[in-house]
């Protein structure tokens, strides 16, 4: 069975400035492309660039299994699992879902996603972790 992928960004204010960033480098690899009237060597290796940033931006996903809820970043080689064990609960908030791990370090997770993929995330989530309790709160992520 192929496993799902719940597409998720970072914090607004994060994402706000990784896109900025990154549109930047598509828009002056524009510039220098259309300076010239031909092919444009500069021009065209920022435009690959944008497209490397833009393929690393949408790479972030969480897969859920049994072991736990497997976390993968923009860097392709970073790759986080959080073990059902060490979930103390999931909060579910207007924009996106919050896991609260268990122990002294009590780290929080913060998943920005559509609606559509955190209702559906959630059904997935009490399928798996029937045992792990799903609080529900009315603020968005970026207050907590």
């Amino acid at each position: 069975m192929k496993k799902k992928r719940y597409f998720w960004q970072p914090e607004l204010s994060i994402s706000i400035i990784y896109w900025s960033l990154t549109f930047i480098i598509l828009f002056y690899g524009l510039i220098l492309t259309l300076e010239k009237t031909h092919p444009y060597l500069q021009g065209n290796i920022f435009i690959g660039i944008f497209v490397v940033f833009l393929i690393m931006g949408f790479h972030r996903y969480l897969t859920l299994d049994k072991s736990g809820v497997k976390v993968r970043y923009m860097r392709i080689w970073r790759l986080e699992t959080i073990s059902h064990e060490h979930i103390d609960y999931l909060i579910v908030c207007k924009d996106g879902i919050v896991i609260q791990r268990k122990g002294l370090s009590g780290a929080t997770f913060h998943f920005a996603m559509k609606k559509k993929t955190k209702n559906t995330f959630v059904e997935t989530f009490v399928d798996y972790f029937p045992e792990i309790e799903v609080k529900e709160i009315n603020e968005k992520i970026s207050r907590n």
